[in-house]
């Protein structure tokens, strides 16, 4: 399998920015707006490292991959705001996830072998929930997902106890990777999942079963099925 820089939540951070120069494929794990205050960064920067990002997949529609995170998902629809949403720069991200030139850049998850890249991972009680519906949407799980985020958009704002919410289990968009660990089934054991969205306080991924998160502001390799971090030339 090819060598993927696989870029994990962003939040106005700059560390993506070697990915830049990065000849090969790149995957971006999604949440690239709101930024955290205390960090420094402010939402403006956020809204620029994004236009420069898509731009960046504009110039290699083939080797770039952006995923959606949940910090993207408001600003597809403003009532379900939550955490750092900015009414000031809505209609701005809007016009990027939505609009006609670029909307179709953005995706839900992408395979590729046995990985799975997605934001927050694929939990089997909210995979269940939604399997018979996905089942007519396509004959691969990358097909199944991406069309489903188009016909049941919905279905994504769902999120569990673990993050606020109240449905039984979270989203692709939402799962706490506590709700991984604490399933007694995944929803596939064929499947790598390649996950951001619960952020790590350490310098290393957690790996764990058929997760690997990589949530702490570094970029990575997937490497001969090895996830190491990345180090720019």
């Amino acid at each position: 399998m090819e060598e993927i820089l696989i870029v994990p939540d962003i939040h106005g951070r700059d560390f993506w920015k070697p990915a830049l120069d990065y000849k090969g494929t790149v995957i971006f794990l999604g949440d690239y707006t709101d930024p955290y205050p205390q960090e420094g960064f402010t939402q403006d920067h956020a809204y620029q490292n994004l236009k420069t990002i898509v731009d960046f997949k504009k110039q290699h529609p083939d080797s770039i991959t952006l995923l959606i995170g949940n910090h993207e998902m408001h600003y597809y629809n403003r009532n379900y705001a939550c955490g750092r949403f900015d009414y000031q720069y809505f209609q701005s991200y809007n016009e990027i996830l939505t609009g006609k030139e670029t909307a179709g850049l953005f995706q839900l998850c992408k395979q590729i072998d046995n990985y799975l890249f997605i934001h927050a991972g694929i939990t089997k009680g909210w995979y269940d929930a939604h399997v018979a519906e996905l089942s007519k949407l396509g004959n691969t799980l990358e097909e199944q997902m991406n069309n489903l985020f188009v016909t049941n958009i919905e279905a994504f704002y769902e999120a569990s106890m673990y993050r606020g919410g109240y449905h039984e289990a979270g989203s692709p968009l939402w799962a706490d990777v506590s709700e991984h660990f604490d399933e007694q089934e995944h929803f596939s054991d064929f499947l790598i999942q390649i996950i951001g969205h619960t952020q790590l306080q350490t310098d290393e991924p957690l790996t764990r079963g058929n997760i690997r998160l990589l949530d702490n502001r570094q970029l990575y390799l997937l490497k001969n099925g090895e996830i190491v971090k990345y180090v720019a030339p």
